[in-house]
């Protein structure tokens, strides 16, 4: 992945994505308050900035350095904070992680790499740290309360040992002509040339389509080479859906068991079909609020007593401006009356309405109502259906094309056309950014793509009767 991603065209970030830098930029800032007294290094005289950065270390007036760049060839790294500490140097990297995030070893890794660098310039590096958030940090509260400074000194210089006797071993494979000899693995369902010109190039169904594979099966397809679907021998011994899955794949035909008629004909009418919207930043929006908290922010209901009746909508927008998560749950409750299914895709609904049990408790009783209806099409089919586009994947961005292909269902059209995208419009509400007449039209945006995520409900349970049938 590394051999290709070197020379792989760049790719500019769209707009979710510009938005989580400009995030971790503001993050960055406010670290940069707790010290003061630090310089950041500046491009002056024509030096590039690992040349400013050695000049910024060589003076002894300056106790911390932000944005310090270190070059041992062909290495480079940036340290966001680095502080003089005991006639040698103290190294920070600023992350917008909590303190007990599960990514920490990555985290780790990253520093480690960063005072590798360094170390191989010849600076002397005492102590390394990563500074994350603190989750009793709250809305208007003070940079001091903001974060938490986690050292990591014994692990990190541990791993720089292990990066250090690798790198340059790494190094001249990465800048070697040919790409290294290739390794099945997990990791190549995440890299774009696994089947454009690594060894999946060519073939039509690959064994990474097999749902879920266990590492150890996925190891022993690597030892014999085998990455084409079609030669997975026998005795690989694959469970019910995985089994599912290949002989769809190969048949090229979808795969109906014959359970999914009883499970869709015990779903009660009417049906309602309910999509949520949320917003979560890196700083919180609200007062009260934390970093990194989940605010529900929309939802959209469509509604239908059988497959022959109308399918009359209802949706609610909250005002970016305040927490509207009552006003929300209030109208949710009323949109969905009491009886009848509450079809969803995936445990997502689930999970922010239980969230809003305990946000909300005198709203217990009608939330949980609502908990106790809810009908998941995303179980319905990893059990009872695949087809061969789905490779592997149960996603609605795979499902939905493969089983319902009809282009009034593109989100392509629309003006908002993913999560990340409808996340970051209702933030850059919430701060300001979308300000006048554009408020208005984000809004509609908002609520046309949440309403075509409940329509493409409706027309998945469809289908699925129609197979059933």
């Amino acid at each position: 992945m590394a051999w290709y991603g070197l020379r792989a065209d760049p790719v500019a970030p769209d707009e979710a994505g510009r938005f989580r830098m400009q995030q971790g930029q503001e993050i960055g800032a406010l670290a940069r308050k707790l010290y003061p007294s630090g310089v950041i290094v500046s491009l002056a005289n024509g030096k590039t900035p690992a040349e400013r950065t050695r000049v910024n270390v060589a003076d002894g007036t300056e106790e911390t350095i932000f944005e310090a760049t270190a070059l041992a060839a062909p290495f480079v790294a940036k340290a966001d904070i680095l502080t003089r500490l005991n006639g040698g140097w103290h190294v920070l990297e600023v992350k917008s992680n909590f303190s007990d995030t599960k990514n920490i070893p990555d985290l780790v890794d990253d520093l480690s790499y960063t005072v590798m660098v360094f170390k191989r310039t010849g600076l002397p590096v005492v102590r390394a740290s990563l500074l994350l958030l603190s989750r009793e940090y709250r809305f208007g509260s003070g940079p001091d309360q903001l974060f938490e400074v986690v050292d990591k000194t014994g692990e990190v210089l541990v791993r720089v040992t292990e990066f250090d006797a690798a790198a340059d071993s790494i190094a001249k494979a990465l800048f070697n002509g040919k790409p290294p000899e290739p390794k099945l693995g997990s990791v190549c369902r995440e890299c774009a040339a696994f089947g454009e010109q690594c060894l999946a190039m060519g073939l039509a169904h690959t064994v990474l389509e097999i749902p879920n594979l266990h590492y150890k099966k996925l190891q022993r397809l690597s030892a014999e080479g085998i990455f084409d679907l079609s030669q997975v021998p026998d005795d690989l011994k694959l469970n019910e859906k995985q089994q599912r899955a290949k002989d769809s794949a190969l048949s090229g035909k979808p795969c109906v068991e014959p359970g999914l008629k009883n499970v869709l004909n015990a779903v009660a009418w009417p049906c309602y079909y309910l999509d949520f919207e949320t917003v979560a930043t890196f700083l919180p929006l609200y007062d009260g609020h934390a970093c990194h908290q989940q605010v529900l922010t929309q939802f959209s209901v469509h509604c239908r007593d059988t497959f022959d009746s109308e399918v009359p909508h209802s949706e609610y927008l909250a005002d970016a401006k305040r927490d509207c998560q009552r006003e929300l749950a209030e109208a949710l409750i009323s949109a969905l009356d009491q009886q009848g299914s509450i079809i969803v895709y995936t445990s997502f609904e689930k999970t922010r309405i239980e969230a809003l049990q305990r946000l909300l408790p005198d709203l217990n009783g009608p939330l949980q109502g609502i908990v106790d209806r809810l009908v998941d099409l995303y179980a319905i089919i990893v059990n009872h259906v695949y087809h061969p586009d789905f490779r592997g994947s149960f996603s609605i961005k795979k499902v939905l094309p493969a089983l319902v292909p009809d282009a009034d269902l593109s989100y392509q059209n629309l003006a908002i056309h993913d999560g990340d995208m409808a996340i970051t419009r209702f933030a850059r509400m919430a701060r300001g950014e979308i300000a006048g007449d554009a408020i208005a039209r984000t809004r509609q945006e908002l609520l046309e793509y949440c309403k075509l995520d409940t329509y493409a409900m409706v027309r998945l349970h469809e289908t699925l009767f129609r197979m059933a049938s």
